[in-house]
């Protein structure tokens, strides 16, 4: 066992509170003295999730602007990520590779060598899929589900509010709630890639393997020449700084030439194709929630009887026939309201909603949610309707024009 940092999580809370604190006291001074070593647990945790005003985005399912290492670079045929931080991270590579021909940096490195990819993007839609999987099991064991008592869509429903008041936050539905989430890895931007397989709760590697590597420094300056910030927490995890003057260099062989521009290609708000399948995730973790039978005792002339029966069933197409817009955007905005941190109280939640409603009538469905998730995610005191928003925005812009 190391005497300074952990080596994974098994250990006494007070031995590895005390052990945490020596590996951020090791990295203060990293973190000082190279601006591309980031903390992605506080101030950026989430980068490349989020948009500019923090609404959850993410690359576009079949996106065509993904691109696959080559076999060279790769430890996995089918590792990927956006194409220009895949030509970036090939130029850093043949840079490793030239100053180790050249004897400029130790040749002997487990890692720093020679660059490999380990891991890199993840697929939010299927990891998302597999979420849902584990969030129904889990929601399972509470009270409200009983089964005996899981008869209808919307007893199921205002199930699913009772959980997500006491862990919406901490395990979200929504698939929007699900990217802005701090348990979604940041390797669903595309902008990352880890050049090692190793155990992020072992700091006693990290800093043996990393910190103290002869190659560290060359490392972490040729990675900010390239455009690489490097994660504080996990050394061997690099990300493209898609603010950065190199990395832009590199999209801009893509017709990106800001940040925004990438912002706009490369990605999609969460809820603009989510909100279509919303009722369909809502319908699916019914039918798994649901017995096959019910069975009640009830008292008949002092005698009891046990009545069986079956849960109602429904088809995706009747009941959102059965649904009216307007309940299923409340469903939506009830769901993300729970998922937020957001200080809203009911007064105000059922003012937005009605304006939100009303918006949708006014114009289009997802325009509504966008305004929706505009004002949700911005972190500013709620000032009243969503149509005073509306209005103070196009008096901003009269003002400017």
């Amino acid at each position: 066992m190391s005497k300074y940092y952990k080596e994974n999580n098994s250990e006494s809370t007070f031995n590895l509170f005390n052990k945490n604190i020596m590996y951020k006291g090791a990295m203060l001074p990293l973190y000082k003295k190279y601006p591309n070593v980031t903390d992605f647990s506080s101030e950026k945790i989430l980068y490349g999730r989020v948009d500019r005003t923090f609404v959850p985005i993410v690359i576009p399912e079949n996106s065509r602007n993904l691109k696959k290492f080559t076999g060279k670079s790769s430890t996995n045929k089918n590792l990927q990520a956006l194409n220009f931080v895949v030509d970036a991270f090939t130029d850093l590579q043949q840079q490793f590779d030239k100053c180790r021909n050249l004897n400029q940096i130790a040749t002997d490195d487990p890692y720093l060598s020679s660059l490999k990819v380990y891991k890199s993007y993840i697929d939010p839609y299927e990891y998302y899929r597999r979420y849902l999987i584990d969030f129904t099991q889990s929601i399972k064991n509470f009270p409200i589900f009983d089964q005996n008592k899981i008869t209808n869509f919307e007893y199921e429903q205002n199930g699913l509010y009772e959980v997500m008041v006491s862990s919406g936050k901490l395990s979200p539905f929504t698939f929007s709630g699900f990217v802005k989430n701090k348990k979604t890895p940041i390797n669903i931007s595309g902008l990352v890639i880890e050049i090692a397989d190793l155990n992020a709760d072992n700091d006693d590697q990290k800093i043996t393997d990393f910190i103290h590597s002869t190659n560290w420094e060359f490392y972490i300056n040729t990675c900010k020449s390239y455009g690489f910030m490097v994660d504080q927490n996990v050394p061997w995890r690099l990300v493209a700084d898609i603010g950065s003057t190199a990395m832009l260099q590199y999209a801009q062989k893509y017709r990106c030439n800001s940040t925004n521009d990438i912002l706009i290609k490369y990605y999609q708000y969460a809820h603009s194709t989510y909100y279509n399948i919303f009722i369909d995730n809502i319908l699916n973790l019914y039918n798994t929630l649901k017995p096959n039978i019910i069975i009640e005792a009830i008292d008949c002339n002092s005698n009891t009887k046990t009545k069986i029966s079956k849960p109602k069933e429904y088809e995706i197409n009747q009941l959102k026939n059965n649904l009216t817009s307007n309940q299923i955007l409340e469903m939506y905005c009830n769901l993300r309201f729970l998922e937020e941190e957001i200080n809203f109280d009911e007064i105000q939640r059922n003012s937005l909603i009605r304006d939100i409603q009303q918006a949708s009538k006014t114009r289009t469905v997802m325009y509504a949610v966008t305004q929706f998730e505009n004002l949700i995610n911005k972190t500013f005191d709620y000032q009243g309707s969503l149509g005073y928003y509306i209005r103070q925005q196009r008096a901003r812009i009269e003002n400017i024009t």
